[in-house]
């Protein structure tokens, strides 16, 4: 005969804002089993009586069954004395003092679920076209926390009391709202509201609706939005500004706010079928789309579709579905898709809060009217952007709906601060094996952005209970984080450990795939500072266990230095002509460096005068920047693959100057794509598409030589560059076919975006050999 036993279990995981509790009454109501569950700091904790067998049958039940936003990752089981109950019941939460071992796990913000959108469309329903619908499926949650555990008046949704109906549902087992924290509806908020600059009874030229009527909002922002006004629009993570795509004069106007003459935005759409009319959509990709993370997704445009003013010069488009009620109706009133872009003054964060929001429209005459709600936002989240790769998702900027799940990353013990890079930054934070990279922050060349950054990383470490015991940050000792961190090293009195750039890199593939022994990275991105204090870029490196040997390189090159250069491709151009004319003079380190031959481009860019005179007698300004080269003159030696991609771009009349990051390099790709179409139809062209194949056969032949001299056959492609699709591809199916294991980063970003986590694994794995 089976005992009656009393077992304390702990569940660690995404339990918290997801239903967890309420699933585990339901659950318990089904076995008939006695007990309690409460929230314990940032794991659930259960106490069941009964026979050792049913709880391995319920326990079992609820690892199957868990909803779909829970992850169950851990589970503790301790037999405590026996304890007697009547029935099973939800306690209030606890706070709870955790183990280095243990983490908090919150979950990130989740979009609208099917079912509430259903209830949002049903005229009959109390909800009905109520802008912030949610249920314990879906709703902000890393947006609106205090501190854990994640419950209401740990919200600030504290400020919103539930009416008696909400109340109702909140506390019904058999309801979908049971303990639903983010629960609201018309009556007990929250409420849109509306900001004219103007305070007379017009917004812009279109007259101004009611404001007394429900739907006010909605008439006000359709009405100045098909009048080619652009607005504000208060979201889950920060404000976006949005505008009609069709409408030349709504983007001019848009691109004189964000001071962006080129660079795409992104299109909020109502519907997949609705991105269908302008873009491909495959399985991957639409169940992306569909996710509850709701990311842009870069996807690839009909060559034969219709086409937006704001996306006619684009091969890819940016497109997203919206992850709150209020957008769905918003789209709804406008009739098509819409453009939506972080509100932020150029080089600062996204403006989350109403202060700010305002004073952006008093600034810029050409916003129209805000659109807001009275619940504040606490943590500011970009939305986050993927794009499929390989048949697989991949992370290009992780933020809303991703950011601070953590990654399991399992050779990691010790709490450390990974500072990240100083472009398109986000730092990292670990405890136990669990380690959370922050939302996006973008580029810290400011002092507002990096005064953000540092507070973040405050709140961050106070919200997951984590006392970092080292630090690690980049080699250049000019970036915002090597100062940040030297700082937070000496005041705190903890180690600092200072991780190469593009060793960086291939270490974030190596965490995320838990990759064992030799790795032979792949490191090609725009700049890095190399230990060798020049400029790296196009980098083989042999890494284990924290440290790594530079095995191969892109011949240094002589280039003209400055951030106008790093713009200014045709400095790169005429950078990669006087090299050419004098590599005679420094002998390449055979075995060490390695050329990429430019012959064919170099004579189509003399051909047909590309560079406006390559020659030294005929272009003034190309003079200047050849003497300079030759004499030595604010130059720097790069062995950059990201400024290789742009010369080349320039040289072949493609594109010759970067009004956005990577612009030269992306129209280089386009132009490769298109080649690959329509074969033979352009020679400019199809030099591109050339370039991306002499690139790809040089990765591979590097890794067969690397491979014959140690050994390595797992390969990590990482860096900006390999944001190429027609490159990575490309390589992955050169090295599978020689036999090589390749890797690539999935749920960190290839680009900047995931070099905290590199730095963190590098930092882990030196201090564990200096402990040895």
């Amino acid at each position: 005969m089976n005992t009656i036993i009393t077992e304390q279990i702990k569940i660690w995981g995404i339990v918290q804002g997801v239903g967890f509790r309420p699933f585990v009454a339901k659950v318990a109501q089904r076995f008939s089993m006695k007990g309690e569950v409460l929230n314990l700091g940032g794991l659930v904790q259960l106490t069941l009586t009964d026979t050792k067998p049913r709880i391995d049958l319920f326990l079992d039940a609820l690892n199957k069954e868990k909803p779909v936003p829970a992850e169950i990752v851990h589970i503790s089981r301790l037999e405590i004395p026996t304890q007697s109950f009547s029935g099973f019941e939800i306690l209030h939460s606890k706070a709870f003092i955790l183990s280095d071992e243990e983490a908090v796990m919150i979950p990130a913000d989740l979009s609208i679920c099917p079912d509430c959108l259903n209830e949002m469309s049903t005229p009959t329903d109390r909800r009905y076209r109520h802008p912030f619908i949610s249920c314990i499926a879906c709703g902000p949650r890393y947006t609106i926390i205090d501190k854990v555990p994640y419950d209401r008046q740990n919200t600030s949704m504290v400020d919103f009391p539930m009416c008696p109906e909400c109340q109702r549902e909140y506390t019904t087992l058999e309801d979908r709202r049971y303990h639903a924290q983010t629960i609201s509806c018309h009556e007990c908020g929250p409420l849109m509201k509306v900001e004219f600059p103007y305070d007379g009874t017009e917004c812009g030229s279109v007259p101004c609706v009611d404001l007394d009527r429900p739907e006010f909002w909605l008439e006000s922002a359709e009405a100045v939005l098909k009048a080619g006004g652009v607005i504000g629009v208060k979201a889950m993570g920060g404000y976006h500004l949005m505008a009609d795509p069709m409408n030349e004069v709504a983007v001019s106007e848009l691109r004189k706010i964000k001071k962006r003459e080129e660079k795409p935005f992104a299109i909020l759409f109502s519907s997949i079928d609705e991105i269908r009319q302008y873009c491909k959509v495959d399985e991957t990709e639409a169940s992306l789309l569909n996710s509850s993370a709701k990311p842009i997704l870069l996807l690839e445009q009909l060559e034969d579709g219709p086409k937006m003013i704001e996306a006619a010069k684009s091969r890819f488009v940016g497109c997203f579905l919206p992850a709150m009620g209020g957008q769905h109706l918003l789209l709804e009133a406008f009739g098509g898709p819409l453009i939506a872009t972080s509100a932020n003054f150029a080089g600062l964060p996204m403006i989350y809060n109403e202060e700010d929001m305002f004073r952006m429209m008093e600034q810029e005459s050409l916003i129209r009217a805000v659109y807001y709600h009275d619940r504040p936002i606490r943590v500011s989240t970009e939305d986050s952007v993927v794009r499929v790769i390989d048949g697989q998702p991949q992370m290009l900027r992780r933020s809303r709906g991703y950011a601070p799940v953590p990654l399991y990353v399992e050779d990691c013990q010790m709490p450390i601060l990974a500072t990240g890079p100083q472009l398109k930054n986000a730092f990292a934070l670990s405890r136990g094996s669990y380690v959370y990279v922050s939302q996006y922050f973008g580029d810290l060349d400011g002092v507002e952005i990096q005064r953000n950054y540092e507070d973040a990383i405050s709140w961050m470490g106070n919200l997951f209970e984590i006392r970092p015991q080292a630090v690690a940050c980049d080699l250049h000792p000019r970036y915002a984080t090597t100062g940040f961190a030297e700082d937070y090293a000496s005041k705190n009195q903890l180690p600092l450990i200072r991780v190469q750039h593009h060793h960086a890199h291939v270490a974030s593939v190596t965490a995320e795939h838990n990759l064992k022994g030799k790795v032979i990275g792949v490191s090609f991105d725009g700049t890095g500072y190399g230990t060798d204090g020049k400029i790296w870029g196009g980098e083989f490196l042999l890494c284990e266990a924290g440290e790594f040997s530079r095995v191969a390189h892109l011949r240094y090159i002589r280039m003209i230095g400055g951030d106008s250069s790093m713009k200014d491709a045709r400095k790169s151009a005429l950078s990669l002509v006087f090299h050419e004319k004098n590599t005679f003079k420094k002998p390449k380190k055979e075995g060490l460096e390695f050329d990429l031959d430019l012959t064919e481009i170099l004579q189509y860019a003399t051909e047909h005068n590309t560079l406006q005179g390559n020659q030294e007698d005929q272009n003034p300004e190309n003079q200047v920047i050849l003497k300079a080269l030759e004499q030595d003159v604010n130059t720097i030696e790069s062995s950059s693959m990201g400024r290789l991609f742009d010369g080349v771009s320039a040289l072949l009349g493609i594109c010759q100057y970067n009004q956005y990051e990577g612009q030269c390099a992306m129209l280089l790709e386009d132009a490769a794509d298109w080649s690959m179409k329509h074969p033979g139809k352009n020679h400019a062209w199809d030099l591109a598409l050339a370039f991306h194949g002499q690139v790809g056969e040089t990765i591979l032949q590097q890794c067969l030589r690397i491979r014959k001299e140690t050994g390595a056959n797992q390969v990590a492609l990482t860096g900006g560059v390999f944001q190429n699709k027609i490159l990575m591809e490309a390589s992955l199916a050169l090295l599978r076919k020689e036999g090589f294991e390749p890797y690539y980063n999935i749920s960190v970003s290839p680009n900047d975006g995931g070099i905290a986590l590199g730095q963190l694994y590098v930092a882990q794995q030196q201090l564990k050999n200096r402990s040895k």
